[in-house]
């Protein structure tokens, strides 16, 4: 993992300093503060007073903006947070809540430099005033300052932290942060951890050592997954927030932000640390309390493992009457298991009899499966052709009443053609009967202007006379006459032109009366033919239906025939069947009396088994005592004995331990320590004739001077501390191998435990 994580560690001053940083300018130069810090403050701060009435207007502050700036210059917040955690110190009775002008601010402040120095606060160069200015380097100062001693303060010292300190040290004389680094520590070496704290900033940026603390201090929260799943992630942010989760859960999610983290933020991790020792202050269990319970453990797992034994040989004892009386039931039985087994080989040869005649049985049965697969796929052809005659037909059908509606459309069409064309001559001998009305009314009035004409020129005949003498006195009645008679002979000639109009339009009517009754003849005529042309198309489908008719008569009957031949066929299928039923029956009551014969054969030689079984367990236990005198013999003297690594699974993963190895014969065995090898069972026992020694490469067991034993089922790492020991130790184990002492038993008992 070291070599993975290389070209991210350690960080830069670059990446120290990446984190978002304000300037601003002031009297005495350029200052800048930690936007990351001011919003971690302003987050612990909206915790922690939230339920102050006094703040209620205030709280909670906004973490991007000023608010936390402004909020301390009303002189209110500091005060209140020094009382949270040091009741009193700051009187608040004395104090303008609800401040009205910058002089009673400003007492409020000086109240709050003062308490802050009462809890011992550096408050040098820091005024009243520059909390009223919210002067951001100044504010974030005495903030830090007074935050830190709240945390410090509610560190729980018990008397379980002593195990911190060194002879000569107290809980008094060390430095809150000293005490939460050895805490960290603490934990760090007790979960196997290679690494160590030593300070707030580029020790934690890469959050493995955060994830190994949070799982050691909370495992029933943080799983040996989520330890793993965090130290797989190669991202140191990523990591980071994996780690964030993680406080989540334990309530402790407070100040850091993934990439403060990442950042190194001295004041932040510190924060944050506190607040995760405040919540879990406790060391867990001392080595000795470990120890304790391990071998109350190890005594209750004796005390059950002996009782195991007695009443193994409590069962032993009834099984081994057991056997006694079966074995008188099995000599009387013996001659019986002869006869049956002559009378089982007779059942035999004559079930091979009844096999060969089943098998010929079975032989029929199929020819006759055969055969009437072979006609139901000829009613199956029959069926289908037709269903394809029916769906012919059905074609045809559907194709005539296409047909008919398409007559019927066209005999439709024609009658409102020939009711338009009618309505057409109805209107244009309306039309020629108006205008021969207007004609005859013409006709009429100039009938009556000839007659008038002929009055007037009779008139004048017989006037002619009288008025010979009044001829020059009348000339300008004649010349009046003469013009009207002008004007009416005008007016005959307009008439005359207008009936001459109207004969002519009579004309175009006519003209066209005639075409339209051609075309309505002609309309006529091509109906009438496509009239025939569909008769004669009908005539010919019904023959054609009348044909298909027949033919599906005709295959109806074949069909017919073919299913009362194939009914007949069954009926004597059925019968056979039957009849092969009643056989097989029979042959199947025979079998199953030879079966139970053979079933209580097999039940007698079970018991014969387990009486044998019975026998060999007994066997089998002389042996393991005799094996376990044997073992206890070859532990009485060493042959070679030393300090070890050996290579074990743990909750890190693979890791080396140091182990007290002792080689005795051909059995090699691994204790925690040299004190407790001559007093307590060996931690693991190898058979050394069944293993084989290999040599490991240092690059494959990242370690130097590795051997390996495989027994054929597990494979152990080895370590020594030099070329030399460790070319001692495969020799004397090499010498181990070809001792026959201790056997097998002894490997096997010793594995099982």
């Amino acid at each position: 993992r070291t070599a993975a994580l290389a070209p991210l560690w350690p960080p830069t001053r670059q990446a120290l300093a990446k984190a978002s940083m304000n300037k601003i300018e002031g009297s005495s130069g350029t200052h800048s503060y930690s936007h990351a810090e001011k919003r971690g403050y302003c987050d612990f701060i909206n915790g922690e007073l939230s339920d102050d009435p006094d703040l209620q207007d205030d709280l909670p502050m906004d973490t991007q903006s000023d608010d936390l700036f402004k909020v301390i210059a009303k002189g209110v917040l500091i005060a209140k947070l020094i009382n949270k955690s040091f009741e009193d110190t700051v009187d608040e009775s004395k104090m303008v809540k609800k401040a009205k002008n910058q002089f009673e601010v400003k007492i409020n402040h000086d109240m709050c430099i003062q308490g802050a120095k009462d809890i011992g606060c550096s408050v040098v160069n820091i005024g009243g005033s520059d909390l009223c200015e919210g002067t951001p380097h100044l504010v974030l100062g005495l903030l830090w300052q007074v935050i830190k001693t709240c945390l410090m303060s509610q560190m729980a010292l018990t008397e379980d932290l002593a195990r911190l300190m060194a002879a000569e040290e107290s809980l008094s004389s060390l430095p809150p942060e000293q005490i939460l680094l050895r805490w960290f520590n603490y934990h760090l070496k007790n979960a196997g951890h290679h690494r160590t704290v030593a300070n707030f900033t580029t020790d934690l940026q890469d959050a493995e050592n955060y994830a190994v603390l949070l799982a050691q201090i909370a495992p029933d929260k943080v799983s040996a997954a989520d330890l793993e799943k965090a130290f797989r992630e190669r991202d140191f942010l990523k990591r980071a927030e994996l780690v964030l989760e993680l406080a989540d859960r334990l309530g402790c999610r407070k100040f850091v932000t993934a990439q403060d983290i990442v950042d190194g933020n001295p004041k932040l991790n510190l924060a944050f640390v506190a607040t995760l020792f405040k919540n879990y202050p406790s060391l867990g269990k001392t080595a000795e309390e470990m120890a304790k319970e391990r071998a109350n453990e190890l005594e209750e797992r004796v005390d059950e493992l002996e009782s195991l034994l007695a009443e193994t040989m409590i069962e032993k004892d009834e099984m081994k009457g057991k056997y006694d009386d079966t074995l008188l039931e099995l000599t009387e039985l013996s001659d019986e298991v002869k006869d049956l087994e002559a009378q089982l080989k007779d059942a035999l040869d004559g079930n091979e009899k009844l096999a060969t005649e089943k098998a010929t049985l079975e032989d029929l049965v199929g020819s006759l499966e055969g055969e009437k697969a072979e006609l139901e796929s000829l009613l199956a052809d029959v069926s289908s052709e037709k269903d394809d005659l029916f769906a012919q037909l059905e074609a045809e059908v559907n194709l005539k009443l296409d047909v008919q509606r398409e007559l019927a459309d066209t005999q439709a069409e024609l009658a409102d053609t020939k009711q338009k064309a009618a309505d057409e001559i109805a209107g244009l001998k309306s039309r020629l009967d108006e205008e021969m009305g207007l004609k005859d009314d013409f006709q009429r009035r100039l009938d009556d202007a000839l007659a008038e004409l002929e009055r007037t020129k009779e008139e004048s005949a017989a006037r002619e006379a009288d008025l010979a003498a009044q001829l020059a006195a009348e000339r300008e009645t004649n010349a009046r006459l003469t013009s009207e008679l002008d004007e009416r002979t005008k007016q005959l000639a307009e008439s005359q032109a207008t009936v001459a109009d109207l004969e002519q339009t009579k004309a175009e009517l006519f003209n066209l009366l005639t075409d339209t009754l051609t075309e309505l003849e002609t309309t006529k005529a091509n109906a009438k033919a496509m009239e025939e042309d569909l008769r004669a198309q009908l005539a010919e489908e019904r023959a054609a239906k009348e044909e298909l008719q027949q033919r599906l008569d005709a295959t109806l009957a074949e069909y017919e025939q073919a299913r009362a031949d194939w009914e007949e066929e069954r009926a004597r299928l059925l019968a056979r069947i039957a009849e092969l039923e009643k056989e097989v029956e029979d042959l199947k009551n025979e079998m199953r009396m030879k079966l139970e014969a053979a079933e209580k054969s097999k039940e007698e030689a079970l018991a014969k088994a387990a009486a044998a079984l019975e026998r060999a367990l007994s066997d089998a236990a002389n042996e393991k005592d005799q094996a376990m005198d044997k073992m206890r013999l070859l532990l009485s003297g060493n042959q070679k004995q030393g300090y070890l690594w050996k290579q074990e699974t743990g909750l890190m993963g693979l890791q080396w331990k140091k182990k007290f190895f002792v080689l005795r014969d051909n059995l090699l065995c691994w204790y925690n320590n040299e004190k407790i090898s001559e007093k307590t069972k060996p931690k693991g026992i190898i058979y050394c004739e069944e293993c084989r020694l290999y040599e490991l490469d240092s690059g494959e067991a990242k370690r130097d001077f590795v051997f390996q034993i495989d027994n054929q089922k597990t494979r152990t790492n080895i370590g020594a501390d030099s070329i030399e020991e460790m070319k001692e130790w495969m020799t004397e184990i090499r010498v181990a191998k070809k001792k026959k002492l201790g056997g097998k038993a002894v490997s096997e008992e010793t594995s099982a435990k």
